[in-house]
């Protein structure tokens, strides 16, 4: 009995004591690549993949929203780089 409320109370102490999460802003993912490449790791393949869909979800948004942002970027430096080139010409 001692046993069980020993380990118990040691399981528990342990859960109280890990860390909070920090998540970074969809913002701070979008401005520093490698710390994207690690959120997007993390969510996708690594240790919050398989958490559940809202535990995920508070995860991971941020980092689906800053995919979103960096791959908006791209397209419109690519059409602006496209139009650019067509206006030189003139």
């Amino acid at each position: 009995m001692m046993r069980n409320v020993l380990g118990l109370a040691t399981l528990s102490l342990l859960c109280g004591c890990q860390q909070q999460v920090t998540v970074p802003t969809a913002q701070q993912l979008a401005d520093n690549p490698k710390l994207l490449d690690e959120w997007r790791a993390k969510c996708g393949t690594g240790e919050y993949s398989h958490l559940a869909a809202t535990e995920k979800a508070n995860l991971c948004t941020s980092t689906d929203q800053a995919v979103a942002t960096v791959a908006l970027r791209k397209s419109s430096n690519a059409d602006a780089d496209f139009f650019d080139s067509i206006s030189k010409r003139k």
